[in-house]
């Protein structure tokens, strides 16, 4: 009967402990060169263009333990994922100079796999 009682009042602890929710980003625009490719970010969807655009949503985010900074965002579209992370720090590139953010995206070109570097800004 303990292991029952010690079972129920820990489901209801889990049932009545409010969740530690992610914090939310602000609206992003970012962008990378070689090869190019953007990624806008609003909310719980996203729009990431490689070869062409595709939208995206994402059911996952999650920062380091502790710390606001790095955040990873898991995008999921039809036959299609890719793992953005994002860093809050001075980034540059071809295209772009001293945005706020740095980003890093796992995906796949066809089916070879690929790691973009780019940067991120703050949408308007």
């Amino acid at each position: 009967m303990g292991i029952n009682l010690k079972s129920a009042v820990y489901a209801a602890l889990l049932i009545t402990t409010p969740a530690i929710a992610e914090a939310p980003l602000p609206p992003l625009a970012c962008e990378g060169s070689n090869p190019s490719w953007s990624l806008t970010v609003a909310g719980d969807e996203a729009r990431f263009s490689l070869s062409d655009a595709k939208e995206f949503s994402i059911p996952q985010r999650t920062s380091t333990e502790d710390r606001d900074w790095p955040k990873a965002l898991t995008l999921i579209a039809d036959r299609e994922t890719a793992i953005v992370i994002l860093n809050e720090t001075a980034c540059s590139s071809e295209t772009v100079t001293e945005f706020p953010i740095e980003a890093f995206i796992l995906t796949q070109h066809a089916e070879t796999p690929i790691i973009l570097r780019g940067c991120c800004t703050i949408a308007e």
